[in-house]
């Protein structure tokens, strides 16, 4: 018995006490360069010369000089999640509508911290069968863009009924993003946005719009099915994407050092 309950007083000790600390981001690559010596939790994002200049010239990361550096020079992150299942939402309800993949992007701007949805608006990148992402990098080693500062963590695209008597949808992500995803290093969303079991009448997105499966693909490949549903009355089972992307940027490593 002891041997299981000291490893936890030790745990509880280390979140009480000694695990605090914010955690930056590098604004191009999107990747986690370390983490300060503050008492939050917070995530940042900074630009990599500020963070090597603390290491340098303010005793490191961990010092309070260093600590107090860092938060002038960055910005904490901050999720709008309602926004992003609002756009989610409207995505599934077009895509069932038109019949034509809907695609939007969970992004990050870098000048201020602030994740939110953001549509792709081009209708000739619609079709029932594919959808492209038109990104672009700002050096090397970038993680991709699709606007000013915009670096782009997710893109969430609706799967329509399938119109061909002979073919029926698959309720899962398909190869082709599956290829997206791996390419561009981000995680590639898709919703069932046909006729499916487990259909609620929302009351929070536009008259009519309905709870829809949800999968996922990673930028390793590897798939995951049914991780939740766009909103539906009383939220039932909706996927939390603030909590899945924090946890993304937080674990994505770089190096501290310069």
């Amino acid at each position: 018995m002891l041997k299981k309950i000291l490893p936890l007083l030790i745990s509880l000790f280390c979140f009480q006490s000694f695990c605090f600390a914010d955690y930056y981001i590098d604004r191009v690559t999107g990747r986690e360069l370390g983490s300060d010596g503050s008492e939050t939790n917070n995530l940042r994002v900074i630009d990599i010369r500020e963070w090597n200049y603390v290491i340098e010239e303010k005793e490191g990361t961990k010092s309070k000089l260093g600590t107090q550096e860092l938060h002038r020079n960055s910005y904490v992150i901050t999720f709008d999640e309602n926004q992003i299942q609002n756009e989610v939402q409207r995505i599934a309800d077009d895509t069932m509508k038109e019949g034509l993949e809907n695609q939007v992007f969970i992004v990050l701007n870098v000048n201020d911290g602030k994740v939110f949805a953001i549509r792709d608006w081009i209708p000739e990148l619609k079709t029932n069968k594919e959808i492209i992402i038109n990104t672009y990098g700002i050096g090397s080693n970038s993680a991709p863009r699709v606007g000013e500062g915009l670096m782009l963590l997710g893109q969430l695209h609706g799967h329509p009924k399938e119109m061909k008597d002979h073919l029926k949808n698959i309720r899962s992500v398909s190869e082709f993003d599956i290829e997206v995803a791996k390419e561009l290093g981000v995680t590639i969303f898709a919703v069932d946005a046909f006729s499916s079991f487990g259909i609620f009448v929302s009351g929070k997105s536009i008259k009519h719009s309905r709870a829809l499966h949800i999968h996922r693909v990673e930028k390793n490949g590897v798939t995951r099915n049914f991780i939740g549903q766009t909103f539906g009355k009383n939220g039932l089972n909706t996927f939390d994407f603030s909590s899945y992307f924090s946890s993304i940027l937080r674990t994505t490593k770089g190096s501290e050092v310069l």
